[in-house]
């Protein structure tokens, strides 16, 4: 429990029970504890329950893209130069309308909410029990800028 690098405020390091997580306790090259490879998760404790949680595999999946972003050295002005409203592709291939830029809970820097037009997203617009917009279930991911393309380039 305590301060950590890739991201504001406190964090608890957790080991899951089976291989669902996404670390050893390593992240970025820090080590924050040891457990085995897979197991890691950092989550905040406003972020945690006690009885079995919905969605883990989004969870997961979005905390991996935020730490390839921060390891990445990912800049915030990437998201910042999106709009809500504009039409974004996701990935190279998910065509979306970015519903929301701007700092997040779950980590640091500008983060960009997407609506897509089919359902491979992960939510509705609310990660980790924080509402930042509202979609279809399934609809919705978090992303850094540069894993978005604008459509009006392509």
């Amino acid at each position: 429990i305590g301060d950590v690098r890739f991201a504001a405020g406190e964090w608890i390091g957790i080991e899951m029970l089976e291989a669902k997580g996404m670390h050893d306790g390593n992240v970025l090259g820090v080590s924050y504890f040891k457990c085995s490879s897979g197991k890691g998760i950092f989550a905040q404790l406003s972020h945690l329950q006690t009885t079995g949680t919905r969605d883990s595999a989004a969870v997961e999946e979005t905390l991996r893209q935020v730490e390839a972003s921060v390891s990445a050295g990912v800049a915030a002005g990437v998201a910042s130069s999106l709009q809500v409203g504009q039409r974004v592709m996701w990935k190279g291939r998910h065509a979306g309308m970015v519903r929301f830029v701007g700092p997040v809970e779950f980590a640091t820097g500008v983060f960009v909410g997407v609506e897509l037009e089919d359902p491979v997203g992960y939510y509705d617009g609310t990660f980790m029990g924080q509402t930042y917009f509202k979609c279809e279930p399934g609809k919705g991911i978090f992303a850094h800028g540069s894993m978005l393309n604008d459509m009006a380039r392509i």
